[in-house]
């Protein structure tokens, strides 16, 4: 049975508080979350036409328990305030990762809505435990895969295999020649926003994805062999910086700040040369809609 091995949340100053399976009173792995549904209607039409979906920002609670057998008075404050430091709306976003007894690992980032609740009554509050609510939103509804996803797009084809003897012959002998590696998967559930980053001699530069169409080009823009560019093509933190400078003004106006579709996404790189130096990398994560 897929079962909770721990819940751990961590502030933007590395602060973490850890809470273990045997603590967790509610926290069920149901999914559930809700979608807002695009569609339309013409008259005399039956039913309606479907448009798009969109999932809602999700609200959660959960809860959890202090065992406090043990304890005294100024450790139980102690316990109270070790957690609203770390489970508080002040601290903006926090990443809640939950680990499953599979060895799976999952990641959202949420804010707390509420300060940490400590609920009194015997049910709650007494000599063995005390009750603890936190009420959270996941403004980006989406858990995200632990493993950062990073696809170097060039290869090497092998032109020969074990065992081989060298002939005398006339031309050099060539063991492989570099092909481009330009397919990045996306196993999520959901479009993958990525994090593209070019280094090296090029200019112009334009990143295609191929199975969609959509693509990133720049104008005016020539990269020196020590140099790198960063396109973020995350919604809410979309940037395009060179050596962390500021280059949105080098876009083509037609470029589209694109995700991974579902599957196979087939990339191409080129720039005016035809011939680029520079070597393109792709980071991403997958995403899902729930554990």
């Amino acid at each position: 049975m897929l079962k909770i091995e721990s819940i751990e949340f961590k502030d933007s100053k590395n602060r973490s508080y850890l809470i273990k399976h045997r603590q967790i009173e509610s926290f069920p792995l149901i999914g559930g979350e809700e979608a807002r549904m695009i569609s339309t209607q013409v008259w005399n039409q039956h039913g309606n036409t479907h448009i798009n979906a969109f999932m809602e920002a999700y609200e959660g609670e959960l809860i959890f328990i202090i065992y406090t057998s043990s304890m005294r008075d100024s450790q139980v404050e102690a316990a109270r305030r070790k957690i609203s430091d770390i489970c508080n709306p002040l601290n903006g976003i926090i990443q809640m990762t939950v680990n499953l007894n599979n060895g799976s690992i999952y990641h959202r980032d949420i804010t707390f809505v509420a300060a940490p609740s400590f609920p009194t009554g015997i049910e709650n509050r007494n000599t063995d435990w005390q009750k603890v609510q936190l009420l959270y939103s996941a403004n980006n509804p989406f858990w995200y895969a632990e493993t950062e996803i990073v696809e170097s797009f060039q290869g090497v084809e092998p032109l020969f295999s074990f065992p081989f003897s060298m002939q005398p012959v006339v031309d050099p002998v060539i063991f492989g020649q570099v092909i481009p590696s330009n397919v990045a998967i996306n196993e999520g559930q959901v479009e993958a926003p990525i994090v593209i980053q070019i280094q090296g001699a090029c200019i112009n530069p334009s990143i295609t994805n191929e199975t969609t169409g959509e693509f990133i080009a720049f104008t005016d823009l020539t990269m020196a062999a020590n140099q790198t560019l960063i396109i973020d093509t995350t919604f809410g933190r979309k940037k395009v910086e060179l050596d962390g400078v500021n280059v949105f003004n080098k876009l083509d106006f037609n470029s589209t700040f694109f995700n991974l579709v579902i599957g196979e996404n087939l990339i191409d790189f080129s720039d005016s040369t035809g011939n680029p130096d520079a070597a393109i990398h792709f980071i991403y994560r997958n995403l899902f809609i729930t554990i």
